[in-house]
């Protein structure tokens, strides 16, 4: 009986370890308004239905990355670019711009997404 706990144990988590590694992966490069890359800037990746946001940031080629993303079902995504955190007037809190977006996405399990994403203003 014990053994055949162990197998299920087992199994389980191999399952659940297939799902992050089956989620989709999305990639991109950065670029300022000029088209030169843009290093160090701050991207937001936004599920249109759930709302819910990861973050990366862009490395020194420019390049980011957001891993695992919607492990089940086919999504719709937007990247945002982002600007540095600004304090408003009369504000201790710290806000950020949206600089740029890439068009709606779709991207699934399994599936690579390649989005450049270039900033709209100076």
């Amino acid at each position: 009986m014990s053994r055949y706990a162990l197998v299920v144990l087992l199994a389980a988590s191999a399952s659940s370890g297939t799902a992050l590694a089956d989620g989709c992966r999305v990639t991109g490069t950065v670029y300022a308004a000029d088209g030169r890359p843009l290093r160090s800037a701050v991207l937001r990746l936004v599920d249109l239905e759930t709302r819910q946001a990861a973050f990366s940031a862009a490395d020194a080629k420019a390049d980011f990355s957001f891993d695992a993303v919607a492990p089940a079902d086919i999504g719709r995504y937007r990247i945002d670019v982002l600007s540095a955190p600004t304090t408003v007037t009369g504000s201790r809190i710290p806000t950020r711009s949206i600089l740029g977006t890439t068009p709606v996405f779709a991207c699934g399990s399994g599936q690579l997404a390649r989005q450049d994403v270039r900033v709209q203003v100076d």
